[in-house]
């Protein structure tokens, strides 16, 4: 009987070789690219190596779904432990993740202040080191800050901390900041820019109407020829992050309702458009204000994500605003704004730029809950390593030192010590005496 291949899932055996002697490092990077950045799922990656067999003579084998998946995890770890250069000008972005359960993970990445600077503009996943991963029970301020302090002691006391200023890490990094007062705290821009439209829109009641309006037509819609009129849906979370798409359909429809062209070379009804979409007239008015607001929106994050936060930031960035706010509306918001960024600025030093988004970490954890997939279910597993993993190149000295490093048992010894028993492993648990279908008593 012909022995059981073992892929690098499994325990290694004395002798045994390393995952890079295994397989070629070709092959190891294209099966990460593929789930990070292609969004390909494990067992779906797997099986396109195995169609490229044909096409690369490198791929003789091919990794299984959980051998390709332990590369992942082993990478992530290795990501997280291996040690950073010390320096006085690191930039950490802090956000709390969490899933069903009682963790929650604060996740610190960084880059260095001198590099950003150097070429401004939006961070992307590369250009970021992961320097912290701690899933906690309890997350408050002092936990909070007693976290940055030990980092700091790994790498040096950052110049800059960027985060959305969720309650413990605002309390945690404004604590750290007192004793360290050469760090700047620094709020996102985006989330700023939610809480500026909250407080113009909330009161709103054209808003409140305009929203209520938008369920009700997309229901009339749904089952109808004129289904590809439905409108988005606005987000049950962070509800005022986003809004263009909500405003920009209202604009498109509006203009359809009025003179609406032939689809498919079929003419439409006018009738039924203006049953289904009439309501839209008597928000003109509003959608031209809030489509101006979304501009001043806009300018701001664009500005703000390529410039960030520095002595002269007022001076380019309010006439840019200027001259796409002309209603009392979007006035208000981008003087709102331009003060926020005068604010932020005011921590600059002559001539330097500090970083003002926080965005490219909020879509590296939307990231790591997409290779979660349908495991968030479980709260933190196993794959919350996948979030460290995916900043990183897989290049050949990098997969090299991280195979070297890092081997299956360590990375079963971090979940065990950071995550602890799964919530999938305690409804097993809890369920295993109770069969279905027995009474209490």
């Amino acid at each position: 009987m012909p022995a059981t291949p073992r892929g690098p899932e499994a325990t290694p055996e004395v002798g045994e070789r390393p995952a890079c002697q295994q397989f070629p490092y070709l092959v190891i990077g294209l099966f990460l690219e593929l789930v990070i950045q292609a969004a390909v799922s494990l067992r779906g990656s797997s099986a396109v190596l195995a169609v490229m067999q044909g096409f690369l003579p490198q791929t003789e084998r091919t990794p299984s779904a959980n051998g390709g998946q332990m590369w992942l995890l082993r990478i992530g770890l290795y990501e997280v432990m291996r040690a950073k250069e010390p320096a006085d000008d690191w930039v950490w972005l802090a956000d709390h993740t969490v899933q069903i359960g009682a963790l929650k993970c604060l996740l610190i990445v960084g880059c260095r202040l001198g590099v950003w600077q150097a070429e401004p503009r939006p961070l992307a996943h590369g250009d970021l080191h992961v320097l912290a991963l701690e899933p906690v029970a309890t997350s408050t301020g002092a936990v909070v800050e007693e976290q940055l302090q030990e980092l700091a002691k790994q790498v040096g006391v950052p110049r800059q901390i960027v985060s959305d200023h969720g309650s413990d890490l605002k309390s945690g990094i404004e604590a750290f900041c007192q004793k360290h007062p050469e760090t700047a705290g620094s709020y996102d821009i985006a989330h700023k820019i939610a809480s500026v439209l909250k407080r113009e829109l909330a009161g709103d009641e054209r808003w409140s109407g305009y929203l209520q309006a938008l369920g009700q037509t997309k229901q009339r819609l749904l089952q109808t020829h004129l289904a590809y009129l439905v409108p988005p849906s606005p987000k049950a979370k962070a509800r005022y992050m986003n809004l263009e798409e909500l405003v920009a359909w209202g604009q498109k429809a509006l203009t359809f309702l009025e003179e609406p062209p032939a689809v498919d070379g079929v003419p439409v009804p006018a009738q039924d458009v203006h049953e289904k979409l009439g309501w839209l007239r008597a928000y003109r008015t509003a959608l031209g204000e809030w489509q101006e607001v979304m501009g001043v929106v806009a300018k701001t994050l664009t500005y703000v994500r390529h410039a960030g936060y520095h002595r002269k930031a007022t001076k380019e960035l309010a006439p840019q605003l200027r001259e796409v706010s002309h209603t009392s509306m979007s006035r208000r918001v981008a003087a709102a704004l331009v003060a926020f960024v005068a604010e932020q600025s005011a921590q600059a030093r002559p001539g330097e730029r500090l970083l003002g988004s926080s965005e490219c970490l909020e879509s590296l954890i939307g990231k790591g809950k997409r290779l979660e997939g349908q495991q968030s279910k479980s709260g933190f597993t196993k794959m919350l390593l996948g979030m460290a993993a995916a900043v990183v190149k897989p290049t050949k000295e990098y997969l090299s030192a991280a195979f070297a490093a890092v081997k299956v048992k360590d990375v079963a010894a971090w979940c065990k010590a950071k995550l602890g028993t799964s919530l999938q492993s305690q409804r097993c648990q809890a369920f295993a005496a109770c069969p279905a279908g027995t009474k209490p008593g």
